[in-house]
């Protein structure tokens, strides 16, 4: 299939007097249910192959990678810097994912790829190229000149805000549902915005579309380097209606909270299918919140799955230097804490609640690394999710004196407030992200090394599970990390 050519070599040789015509052929697959139409290609000095969005540092095929695959690098071959165009290909006639660009012809008043210097010398007959895909859910733009291009071919008199849609006068597909314009944020590194929010960004538009299902994990992605999946599950992408609903209604893998096996197992494989792993490639302790941290070798990958869970029983971190497997732990408030070391690529993932924290598990837990790896905690970058805060941890005067008594600076991470069932009386708050972080620069993490993800379990119950809003019976975050 991939030794089919896809550039019209007809266009390429009449361009001549600073017009260009579109040096490629639309890519339309039969089953084509989503439209990319971006402006117009870069010059053909700055491709690394011969197809769309072939501009090595543009991040459209990493985007992708990490939808589908859960891996931003899954399309990219870095040995050579190029994209793996026979993985691309296949992948989008299997999705039915087209693309085309909203201009036939243009004039570059620069020499360089940006949009704002392209003149439309002929645009595209979008119309033309929707009948020829009966399929079709929705178009697709990533950039301010295509949308607006689009628009003034289609009539559409309101251009659709970065993140939304409108409908597309008079296109209805064959099953008659309208077709809808959908407008994203540009892959190009130049647009102002993180790469994990393009990443969800556009996630949202194909399970709006209904190429990813809408039980499909929703992840909060973090960026912790290259080769490096790292991530927190969110409630959303529960198990099949197929199965009876559960108190634990949601996202769930964790088999040590209540929740039923079927419910498990159908949610563990379709977050193995995200991250492109096996089952047994994805390891979870049973936290009794304490301090143990189990190294995940080539010796416990070889291990049965009973002796597995033996060996996982009462851990609450987990490290390894193994690649394509994940690591991870479970909390419902208490505070997940991811571990890189940039220069071995060993990663870790800790369990920090308040006994863990008052405990040093995340210190501890550096010190492992050093002492098994050899990791120097210089080269080591964390992330730190979803767990509850400063202002909603209320703990009893016992606890506040337990991190007295243990040496941690209360001024930085304690606070009274008025208490929720009882506003006359002040009760001790505790910061467990800022008790942890501290533990890690003590350690000899540079704080500029260290991110918070901000997110507070407690006030977002409906995203993301808390056991003080919904009780101990309910399912559990799983943060985990993974190299590849």
């Amino acid at each position: 299939m991939i030794g089919r050519s896809y550039l019209n070599r007809q266009n390429i040789e009449r361009s001549r007097g600073g017009v260009e015509y579109h040096p490629l052929k639309p890519f339309l697959p039969a089953n084509g249910r989503v439209l990319f139409l971006g402006s117009f290609p870069p010059q053909r000095k700055r491709w690394c192959m011969d197809f769309y969005y072939p501009n090595f540092i543009n991040d459209h095929w990493r985007i992708e990678g990490a939808v589908f695959y859960g891996h931003r690098h899954f399309f990219v071959d870095e040995e050579h810097k190029c994209f793996k165009l026979a993985d691309i290909v296949d992948f989008c006639q299997q999705q039915g994912i087209a693309f085309y660009d909203t201009s036939t012809a243009v004039r570059r008043l620069q020499d360089n790829a940006s949009d704002k210097f392209l003149e439309v010398v002929e645009p595209t007959d979008v119309r033309a190229l929707i009948e020829r895909l009966p399929k079709l859910r929705a178009v697709v733009t990533t950039g301010e000149k295509a949308t607006e291009t689009l628009c003034r071919q289609l009539g559409i008199t309101a251009m659709p805000k970065v993140n939304q849609f409108v409908p597309i006068p008079a296109a209805v597909n064959q099953d008659g549902q309208q077709v809808l314009l959908y407008r994203l944020p540009s892959s190009s590194r130049a647009y102002p915005l993180a790469f994990d929010k393009k990443v969800e960004a556009y996630r949202q538009m194909f399970v709006q579309t209904g190429l990813l299902g809408s039980d499909y994990p929703q992840l909060l992605r973090y960026d912790m380097g290259d080769g490096v999946v790292a991530f927190s599950t969110r409630r959303q992408g529960d198990c099949g209606a197929e199965l009876p609903a559960t108190p634990y209604a949601a996202f769930n893998i964790n088999r040590y909270c209540g929740d039923g096996e079927a419910h498990i197992r159908y949610n563990r494989e379709a977050l193995c299918r995200l991250l492109g792993i096996d089952d047994d490639h994805l390891v979870m302790p049973h936290q009794t919140h304490g301090t143990r941290v189990v190294c995940i070798d080539e010796h416990f990958m070889e291990k049965s799955m009973q002796e597995r869970q033996e060996a996982l029983e009462g851990a609450d971190a987990l490290m390894t230097h193994l690649n394509g497997l994940c690591i991870g732990v479970s909390t419902a408030d208490c505070i997940p804490v991811l571990l890189f070391d940039k220069k071995l690529r060993v990663v870790s993932a800790i369990h920090a609640g308040w006994r863990g924290t008052l405990a040093r598990i995340a210190a501890k837990t550096v010190a492992a690394m050093t002492a098994v790896y050899g990791s120097r905690p210089s080269d080591i970058v964390a992330q730190i999710g979803p767990g509850i805060s400063f202002e909603s941890f209320e703990v009893g005067s016992e606890v506040y004196e337990a991190f007295a008594a243990a040496g941690f600076d209360m001024t930085a991470i304690s606070r009274q407030y008025p208490s929720t069932r009882q506003p006359q009386q002040q009760k001790w708050h505790i910061d467990l992200p800022a008790s942890n972080s501290l533990q890690l620069v003590e350690s000899g993490l540079s704080a500029n090394h260290i991110s918070h993800c901000g997110i507070c379990t407690y006030q977002h119950s409906a995203t993301y599970f808390s056991a003080r809003r919904l009780g101990t019976q309910s399912g559990r975050v799983f943060t985990g990390i993974l190299c590849r």
